[in-house]
């Protein structure tokens, strides 16, 4: 009787330990699957915190220059599209023992076909030997909606600046001893000097010589006199009509040509290439009579107008350049006719 109340209290304590160590159990479990969650929830939402917020990165391609050396410096922020306003920042052409040489444009980063950010490349040099930092550039952003702003500073950048080191490998060498300058000979360079002069003066002589000379003149064939042949020619030029483009293009071409074949007969020369210009200046000088070159010019002009312009003018304005030509032919023969008169 004793030994089975024995066994049924061991029993009993055995099923309360049990009851006991699962109500443990269960707690513990319990307290384990809320810091799992816990934990699921926490690193959801740093993650989307940190997505969202906006990440500046600093970089150089090179730590360690010689001086004068260029390197590379590049800020780039990641942040979503359209979800910040940035004031980038403006980086002077000198900075503390940094000078920019070059920077490029503001552009865009993207990633997976989608823009993640802004980045922008600066190249920069230094003269001074050390070791220095590229200090931290401020960025502003604010969100489009809202009076917040979040000021964001680029990382500091350490960069050493260093001469180049010297070969101590090379042999040392002794100073070289002074070398007695070799005087050259220089008369052979003046002789030299002197003939291409002379030769030179020769040419320039005979140049301006051969264009002294008077080209020949092309000798002008008529069985009339150069006056009564113009005089022909211009009552020639009346039975053009004055209206029809064609004939006044050639009225006008044929007054300037009777013109100089004229003057170019009367003094022996060749007057057929000159330009209206040249005509003027010539009877200017050959004439005593103010009026006769204006009249001369406006009729040459004129021709020149219809010719190179084609500007087709009234048949009243031909018919007074024929009339000027004429009346310029006329006073140039009697002033020739006069001074080559016989003095009494």
């Amino acid at each position: 009787m004793h030994s089975e109340m024995n066994i049924s209290r061991i029993i009993s304590l055995r099923l309360f330990n049990f009851a006991y160590l699962r109500e443990k159990i269960t707690i513990m479990d319990n307290r384990k699957m809320r810091g799992f969650f816990l934990t699921v929830i926490m690193a959801c939402c740093s993650f989307l915190l940190s997505y969202a917020q906006p990440l500046i990165k600093t970089n150089v391609d090179k730590s360690e220059i010689l001086i004068g050396d260029q390197f590379k410096l590049t800020i780039e922020a990641s942040l979503l599209p359209d979800a910040y306003k940035i004031n980038w920042p403006a980086i002077p052409d000198s900075l503390q023992h940094f000078e920019v040489i070059s920077r490029s444009k503001i552009d865009s980063v993207y990633s997976n076909n989608r823009l993640s950010g802004i980045a922008q490349t600066f190249t920069l040099t230094s003269f001074d030997s050390g070791k220095w930092v590229l200090p931290p550039f401020l960025i502003t952003m604010a969100p489009p909606q809202g009076d917040t702003t979040y000021n964001y500073f680029t990382d500091s950048v350490p960069v050493t600046v260093s001469f180049s080191t010297s070969d101590t490998s090379s042999q040392l060498r002794d100073i070289k001893p002074i070398r007695e300058v070799e005087i050259a000979d220089k008369l052979w360079y003046w002789i030299a000097a002197g003939i291409l002069l002379v030769a030179l003066a020769v040419w320039l002589v005979w140049y301006f010589k051969r264009r002294k000379k008077k080209k020949p003149v092309v000798s002008i064939q008529s069985k009339f006199s150069p006056y009564d042949e113009a005089m022909m020619e211009l009552d020639k030029l009346k039975s053009y009509n004055l209206t029809q483009p064609g004939d006044i293009k050639i009225v006008h071409t044929r007054l300037g040509e009777i013109l100089k074949r004229y003057l170019s007969r009367m003094q022996n020369n060749d007057y057929l290439n000159k330009t209206t210009s040249d005509m003027l200046i010539l009877l200017r000088d050959q004439t005593l009579d103010i009026d006769m070159p204006a009249k001369a010019a406006a009729s040459l002009r004129l021709g020149d107008a219809v010719k190179f312009a084609k500007y087709l003018p009234p048949a009243y304005e031909s018919e007074e350049s024929i009339q000027s030509i004429k009346s310029v032919i006329q006073t140039l023969q009697v002033e020739i006719h006069n001074t080559n008169a016989p003095k009494q």
